[in-house]
């Protein structure tokens, strides 16, 4: 009698721990494992899998707050940042670190931790406005990386599908292919795309707060929130502005906390009352567009979510927020998430096909950073490090715009970027660096990356399109 011989499986990581074992990088089972003593030591887990009960209210959450979070998430906290009004960088911070972390841990337990001034900065928007960021400092950007993780792991199972967001796992790409699909076929041709006026910085506390507090009743918790949320900003001019409304951009706990708000506010009126009649959502933190298959409904939408959004204290952008009909016969183009959708007919063809590209004003922006960023280092750094870190932009570039049909405006980047490099580099000095011909022989010697051919590039529907 034979017996048949099986080679060793590979087992995931929930597999492996349901037999007892852990399994190594080849996939073998190798090293025994205690899943109650796993479960006992990871909090993550631990929350992640009691968070699958939608229904779970969240009793005692402040025990998560301990040495080994508090250093996992000094660990995860980027050291480049800008720094706080104490100034404090990570690496201060980090030279006496179990002693800095004991003394924030016993002060979080025993109620007498209070969150310094946030440092008010400004970045500019796309627009040509200027964004209102709020810097925490290292110590609070600690506190905050654990809560917006406990929060996160607790709202991510009851989140919509159609929320992408600053969530694990999701991207901006991962939205962009959604909402293509959901036009491609040209069934819901009807499209409403709202704006919130500076919707960061509107958001009630006491409506958020009382909304956590459905999932989480530790009164600890909300605490902690409600003084995060409370901070002060203390402006370039040394005024300090009280927040009194809003989640600042810039806190790491702010986009966990907005799109906690409009899960509420938003998601979940959108699926019980307009999923079912075939309507189509896909919403990144504040920006959403809809997509209905009749004009009555779209317009219905409109005026309901006018209401709606009044109630939750928020506004919208009358200027930007509108309703277009984007079917194929009208030739009408719009833009979200920094892609252009439009209608194009294929060569020699006169089948028309949804198309995305680069959005304009987004492409402009990025060129002119680039020009900012050679201009200031342009005489600081050396020419190897210039081309590197060039070549750094463009692969970055190539990666958030890379899809099938967008290449052209991805050579339109790549060629923009190095009339500015040749300029200025040109202007490191007063003798004149480079000719033409000189810079094209240095391109030869050491090339700047080009986009990528079609077949490489992101493909947001399955079926071959070319460009």
């Amino acid at each position: 009698m034979f017996t048949e011989r099986r080679g060793p499986q590979k087992l995931n990581r929930n597999q492996s721990f349901q037999n007892g074992l852990r399994a190594d990088k080849s996939g073998m089972n190798s090293k025994p494992v205690d899943f109650k003593l796993e479960l006992q030591n990871n909090s993550w887990l631990r929350i992640g899998l009691t968070a699958k009960n939608k229904e779970k209210v969240f009793t005692n959450l402040f025990c998560h707050f301990n040495m080994e979070n508090l250093r996992e998430g000094f660990n995860a906290l980027d050291g480049s940042k800008a720094v706080g009004i104490d100034g404090i960088t990570k690496e201060q911070y980090g030279r006496n670190l179990d002693g800095n972390l004991n003394d924030l841990l016993s002060r979080l337990h025993k109620g007498t931790y209070r969150p310094q001034l946030k440092r008010g900065a400004e970045i500019p928007k796309t627009n040509g406005q200027m964004r209102p960021l709020a810097i925490a400092s290292f110590e609070d950007k600690i506190v905050e990386w654990v809560l917006a993780k406990l929060l996160t792991t607790i709202y991510e199972p009851i989140f919509t599908k159609f929320s992408y967001g600053f969530r694990p796992k999701r991207s901006t790409l991962d939205a962009i292919k959604v909402f293509f699909c959901s036009l491609k076929d040209n069934k819901r041709p009807y499209v409403v795309e709202i704006d919130f006026t500076n919707f960061f910085n509107t958001v009630p506390h006491k409506r958020l707060l009382k909304m956590i507090s459905k999932r989480v009743s530790d009164r600890r918790m909300i605490s902690l929130i409600a003084r995060l949320l409370q901070v002060g900003i203390m402006e370039k001019t040394g005024d300090i502005k009280q927040n009194e409304v809003g989640t600042p951009q810039g806190a790491i706990v702010s986009p966990v906390l907005a799109n906690i708000y409009l899960h509420f506010a938003l998601d979940e009126w959108f699926m019980k009352e307009w999923v079912p009649a075939g309507a189509v959502m896909t919403r990144y933190a504040d920006d959403a567009v809809f997509c209905f298959e009749l004009e009555g409904d779209a317009n219905q939408f409109s005026q309901a979510l006018k209401a709606r959004m009044t109630d939750y204290r928020l506004t919208l952008n009358e200027e930007k927020s509108r309703q277009v009909n984007f079917n194929k016969k009208q030739k009408q183009a719009f833009s979200f998430l920094g892609f252009t959708f439009y209608w194009c007919k294929d060569r020699g063809s006169q089948t028309q096909r949804l198309r995305v590209k680069t959005e304009q004003k987004r492409l402009d922006k990025k060129v002119q950073e680039y020009e900012a960023w050679v201009k200031e280092h342009r005489s600081k750094i050396s020419l190897n490090e210039i081309w590197e870190l060039t070549n750094a932009k463009l692969r970055g570039h190539y990666q958030a715009f890379g899809v099938y049909c967008n290449r052209p405006m991805l050579y339109t980047f790549y060629h923009r970027v190095l009339i500015r490099l040749f300029k200025w580099l040109n202007r490191r000095s007063q003798k004149r660096s480079y000719t033409w011909a000189g810079f094209k022989m240095r391109m030869r010697q050491t090339p700047l990356m080009v986009p990528p051919p079609v077949g490489q590039l992101k493909r947001l529907v399955d079926e071959v399109i070319y460009a």
